[in-house]
């Protein structure tokens, strides 16, 4: 089976809209989850980090288990930088189980791919190019990170 049921956990698992009430009095906030793309690191550490690709639009990245888990995602509305600092708390702590069970799995499955985009789920132009620039990076064995030289 392999990396079917890796796709299967990534469309019952991760394909949502997620409501979060941030402090404030502000409205509820709408987070949906667009597309997931799993690739295989060399490193076993734990580690995250967030990529900001449109006013809206961004990516979670979760290290985990020789895995890196991008999650993208789009949110109904701009999001000042403590908003952002407390959506992504919650979005964590809810996703981080999600993220387990799917490395964990990927662990005993995915054995001869780098990288994989696991869910599509409508991304918007900008978010699908960010995740496929994300993809050919992983299997080329190049960094996601942009490099800048010091001047």
């Amino acid at each position: 089976m392999g990396v079917e049921e890796l796709y299967q956990i990534a469309k019952e698992e991760f394909a949502e809209d997620l409501i979060f009430e941030l402090e404030g009095g502000n409205p509820p906030l709408t987070v949906s989850i667009k597309g997931l793309l799993l690739a295989r690191v060399k490193s076993s550490t734990y580690n995250f980090s967030f990529f900001e690709v449109t006013e809206n639009g961004s990516v979670l990245a979760v290290q985990m288990k020789y895995f890196v888990v991008y999650i993208a995602f789009e949110t109904d509305e701009e999001l000042s930088e403590e908003e952002f600092a407390e959506m992504g708390k919650a979005l964590l702590e809810y996703l981080t189980p999600k993220i387990a069970l799917l490395t964990t799995k990927a662990e005993k499955l995915y054995r001869g791919g780098k990288a994989d985009i696991l869910l599509d789920d409508g991304m918007s132009p900008d978010l699908r190019e960010f995740m496929y620039s994300l993809l050919m990076k992983h299997r080329k064995g190049e960094s996601p990170y942009e490099q800048t030289e010091a001047a």
